[in-house]
């Protein structure tokens, strides 16, 4: 039963994920692109409207009881900011790897290699002393890991409700916006922003059945499938996470032939190159801050981590932060991803 759920979840995310394109990379750089391209951000922020008071709520009725990512700053600001720079790299997010592989971008394969060598030489290889030393002395409230709630006490609260009404008030404002209800063969961010809300926040039920504390992540499977093939994986350690995961390349597949996005090819050298170095840079900073774009900024925040919202804030500083550096060394104007057909592109 577990193995099916977890092939479930991971299959309907990786469905949503290709119908809206949810790539993470596009997500914060297409900010700084010309047009400004803010489709997919109001798309997370939907998400985390929904997902945040969803998630905590079935905290409150003990439906769940979720393992907290940690606030260790020094892990989760000098890892995010590493993945944030692989995302430039690649073009691509981790999750965004196995969608588009399902979706024909078969060039994405050398991405997920890079990515598992730099999750694995970070946790068990040469790299494994630097994750230590930045991943000591994790921050706590009080005997419990540190959260935007028990942070900040009676405030919390009132600080979510103020962020609340200010993001439903700016997606309402914008809800007749040409990209809410679709772009072209893709959904619109209102559609996506719900799907995401709704499988994400079903995961929790769906991995509670299972027995696990956590729904959906990437850091660590490269390694857990290494100390497996290795004899040294832990016994009885849960398979849930990296099930779900490969199960985003099928559920991509099935969307995107559905949809009529399917669009099998390679890429030329220099596109494997940026793959294999940014996958590479990916696995490593994931690896450091515990987490992704999947585990923290779309599991992890809405649990209120400080972990899981400094690595994603860091993420972003270090998109933004290697998009300029691209220009200061004579690129161009950074071009969309090129995942898709040009008629497919997103808007």
């Amino acid at each position: 039963m577990a193995i099916l759920l977890a092939i479930l979840a991971g299959g309907l995310l990786g469905y949503v994920l290709e119908r809206g394109d949810l790539c993470f990379h596009s997500t914060w750089r297409g900010l700084l692109r010309k047009p400004r391209q803010v489709d997919l951000v109001r798309s997370y922020l939907l998400l985390l409207l929904i997902s945040v008071p969803a998630v905590q709520l079935l905290k409150a009725l003990g439906w769940i009881d979720p393992w907290i990512p940690p606030f260790v700053w020094r892990a989760n600001l000098a890892g995010g900011l590493v993945f944030g720079v692989g995302m430039v790299v690649a073009s691509t997010c981790v999750t965004g790897m196995f969608y588009k592989f399902g979706h024909g971008m078969l060039g994405t394969a050398v991405a997920i290699a890079g990515w598992a060598i730099g999750d694995v030489v970070t946790y068990n290889g040469p790299l494994s002393f630097l994750r230590d030393e930045l991943n000591a002395d994790p921050v706590t409230v009080n005997g419990e890991t540190a959260t935007l709630g028990n942070a900040l006490g009676p405030f919390g609260p009132i600080l979510l409700i103020a962020v609340g009404v200010a993001v439903a008030a700016y997606l309402y404002s914008n809800r007749a916006s040409p990209g809410a209800r679709s772009r072209g063969k893709l959904w619109g961010w209102m559609p996506l922003g719900l799907a995401m809300a709704a499988v994400t926040s079903v995961a929790w039920l769906l991995v509670n059945v299972e027995g696990s504390d956590y729904s959906f992540g990437t850091s660590g499977v490269p390694t857990t499938v290494w100390d497996a093939l290795s004899g040294s994986r832990e016994a009885g350690a849960s398979i849930w996470i990296p099930l779900a995961l490969v199960s985003i390349v099928p559920g991509a597949f099935v969307a995107a032939k559905l949809a009529g996005t399917l669009w099998i090819r390679g890429e030329d050298t220099r596109r494997y190159l940026q793959l294999g170095s940014g996958g590479l840079l990916m696995g490593a900073g994931a690896a450091v801050a515990g987490g992704c774009n999947l585990g923290h900024s779309i599991v992890g925040v809405p649990l209120l981590s400080l972990g899981s919202i400094t690595t994603t804030i860091a993420m972003i500083v270090g998109v933004f932060g290697a998009h300029y550096a691209a220009k200061l060394m004579g690129s161009a104007e950074a071009k969309p991803d090129q995942s898709r057909q040009p008629s497919h592109q997103p808007t």
